[in-house]
């Protein structure tokens, strides 16, 4: 007999009930994601790289806000992806942004600096890691 209110069986003593059985979760999901991951955690270093790299102190708030506008973008569209792996169109727009981050050094003009090695280096990984990332599912 179950309750009403709770659907649980409380005529069974507690000790005697058998624990409820958890639903096995499809093996391979977290490794499948990893790409998708690392592109998530080079978003937030492009956020977060300003401090450390002085583009404000430098005057160069071109590419501060490259970079920031940049990195909130991947990281949003990798969170869309990550929690609903049916979406489409998002490794387009993850690499689109990473060439972005190849071409900004040349079209802001940075000069060579380490500003310029952040976005060429943060770039290469994340077109690697969309290359590498789960395939979408229409």
């Amino acid at each position: 007999m179950s309750s009403f209110i709770s659907d649980q069986d409380f005529t069974t003593p507690a000790h005697i009930r058998l624990e409820p059985v958890e639903p096995e979760r499809p093996a391979g999901r977290g490794a499948r994601n990893l790409p998708l991951t690392i592109v998530f955690l080079a978003a937030v270093w492009l956020v977060v790289s300003a401090v450390p790299f002085g583009y404000i102190g430098a005057g160069r708030y071109d590419a501060f806000w490259s970079d920031a506008v940049t990195g909130i973008a991947l990281a949003v569209a990798t969170i869309i992806r990550l929690l609903n792996p049916r979406a489409a169109g998002f490794t387009p727009i993850i690499g689109g942004l990473a060439g972005w981050l190849l071409v900004a050094p040349l079209v802001l003009q940075y000069g060579w600096s380490a500003s310029t090695a952040n976005d060429v280096a943060v770039g290469v990984l994340i077109l690697t890691c969309a290359a590498l990332g789960p395939d979408e599912k229409p």
